[in-house]
């Protein structure tokens, strides 16, 4: 059994005994893995603080092909989430980063794109990074617009975008600019006809469905962003339908995965 090495981001650590723990980990070569790590606990532990929550770091790991837990043998830390020190609003919004990761993947299921686009977030959310330098200096995403974007590029990356142009249902397109019924457990509009006998539908303003189309049309990267101009990210809370676009998908986030996320609870203060 060769070891693999990658890279990784740390999702869970679970006490298993005296000196191990269990650690859940989104790779970038093998996504969602469940590992144990014998000694973690010690005082002298060979993985040090690199099984933080939130911390990115490198990683050695025997990857078993039963159900059994795969062997961590070695972390190294790569970036420490140090909003997690400093700034409780943050750490929380970087918790229900990694809950989404944990909650809405499968195990040894690889999606590099996605783990790009959740260092991106991660360290965007902590401040490590600038999206945009310009004449005025540098630009930064505000934690709610880093959230919004990378659950949209989530929801796509793992096929669950919902449809918007067309009804769910007969496929009719929409060309009205009335307000239009989302159907949670559809994942797209319905159209009038179709509407009748419907259960968890949620209605949606004009503005909020143009803003919704622009944000998943565009399916702008925040790792892409640093290449080109970040203006379609910025501001998008000035809009008059950000509001009802955050309550929809934070709706149909919590009816994929079957109950509210523990820490969305917690996301109520962010502002900037």
């Amino acid at each position: 059994m060769d070891p693999i090495k990658t890279d990784a981001i740390v999702l869970r650590v679970v006490e298993f005994s005296e000196t191990s723990c269990i650690v859940t980990l989104f790779t970038r070569t093998l996504g969602k893995i469940s590992t144990i790590a014998k000694g973690a606990r010690r005082k002298k532990s060979p993985f040090e603080a690199a099984l933080d929550l939130i911390a990115i770091c490198r990683i050695v790991f025997l990857h078993k092909s039963s159900q059994t837990l795969d062997i961590l043998t070695e972390a190294k830390l790569q970036r420490r989430f140090r909003s997690s020190a400093t700034d409780l609003d943050r750490f929380y919004a970087g918790l229900y980063l990694i809950e989404l990761l944990n909650l809405l993947t499968d195990d040894a299921d690889p999606h590099e794109d996605l783990f790009n686009e959740a260092i991106s977030a991660i360290g965007q959310i902590d401040r490590c990074d600038d999206l945009e330098t310009g004449d005025a200096g540098p630009r930064r995403l505000s934690t709610q617009h880093v959230l919004i974007h990378f659950e949209i590029r989530l929801l796509d990356l793992l096929g669950h975008l919902p449809m918007l142009t067309n009804c769910v249902d007969c496929g009719r397109v929409k060309t009205t600019i009335s307000r239009v019924q989302f159907g949670l457990d559809r994942g797209g509009i319905i159209c009038q006809n179709c509407r009748p006998g419907k259960t968890n539908v949620v209605s949606l303003s004009s503005e909020g469905l143009e803003l919704l189309l622009k944000m998943t049309r565009t399916k702008t990267s925040l790792v892409r962003t640093v290449d080109g101009p970040a203006e379609d990210l910025m501001d998008v809370s000035c809009h008059t339908g950000y509001r009802e676009v955050r309550q929809l998908i934070s709706k149909y986030i919590t009816h994929l995965i079957g109950h509210p996320p523990r820490l969305h609870q917690y996301l109520g203060n962010l502002s900037n």
